[in-house]
């Protein structure tokens, strides 16, 4: 059951989605990957505020460009015991960047398979239900063996993240346009629909399938007082588009439009 609440809340945000539709294209607010849901918040007037928490009255808002099935960041969650353990990912796992050979990065997708993400070492995610953790599991390319280097997030720390940011999400198809006369990006909000998360149980089961994976984007500073160190971008959680309705129920929404 939905409490009445959040129902009502749900309604609500449909109700501004129609206004927002009827703009048809309207111009960006921002820039980069997050323009069309920056630009969306912008449009519902709202306040940019912590990440770790709902967009939208307790309901998180996620766009993506239709006909685009790419991958849904769900959340972003570094290694327990921050900032060391993603230092120490950093200083013992990255290698010279393509770009600068002088400075390192660690940008590596991985599930539960085991990936072979570097000359020297691959990487398996592993849900350990004793420990209650998931691990990041590091493997000697050489040797085969697995290296014993305590790297997890704890089952509780997930769970938190999880239910406060993704109870409830609002998927939203965007076409875009950019205008090479104005040098401007346009969007075009198409449809809006809503989902509730089934669980964390149901979460775990998809990191043990491989559908839900990890990406690390730990970079390094390119100029300034700091170039040269790390620069962690983040690391996300994400599920394949086609995906997502095993993660999360659709809530059919009924709202008077007259």
């Amino acid at each position: 059951m939905i409490e009445e609440t959040i129902y009502q809340k749900i309604q609500m945000l449909k109700k501004e989605f129609y206004r927002i539709q009827s703009l048809n294209w309207v111009s960006a607010k921002a820039h980069g990957s997050g323009g069309a849901g920056q630009t969306l918040e912008a449009l519902l007037n709202k306040e940019r505020d912590h990440d770790i928490l709902p967009d939208y009255h307790g309901i998180e808002l996620k766009t993506k460009y239709s006909m685009n099935y790419k991958n849904v960041a769900l959340f972003s969650m570094a290694l327990d015991n921050l900032p060391l353990r993603m230092q120490h990912l950093y200083d013992t796992y990255s290698w010279p960047s393509k770009t600068n050979p002088l400075y390192n990065v660690f940008l590596i997708t991985c599930n539960s398979s085991i990936s072979r993400c570097t000359r020297r070492h691959s990487f398996q995610l592993h849900v350990n239900y004793a420990k209650e953790v998931v691990e990041l599991l590091v493997y000697d390319n050489y040797t085969g063996e697995l290296v014993k280097d305590e790297l997890s997030w704890s089952f509780k720390h997930l769970k938190l993240r999880l239910e406060t940011k993704l109870s409830y999400l609002a998927y939203v198809d965007v076409d875009r346009m950019y205008d090479w006369f104005t040098h401007g990006a346009f969007f075009k909000y198409q449809d809006i629909t809503f989902y509730k998360l089934i669980g964390f149980e149901k979460f775990l089961k998809l990191i043990e399938d491989g559908k839900i994976f990890v990406r690390f984007k730990l970079n390094y500073f390119k100029t300034g007082p700091l170039i040269g160190k790390l620069n962690d971008k983040g690391t996300s959680f994400e599920i394949p588009s086609e995906n997502l309705k095993e993660l999360f129920e659709e809530i059919p929404v009924t709202i008077d439009t007259n």
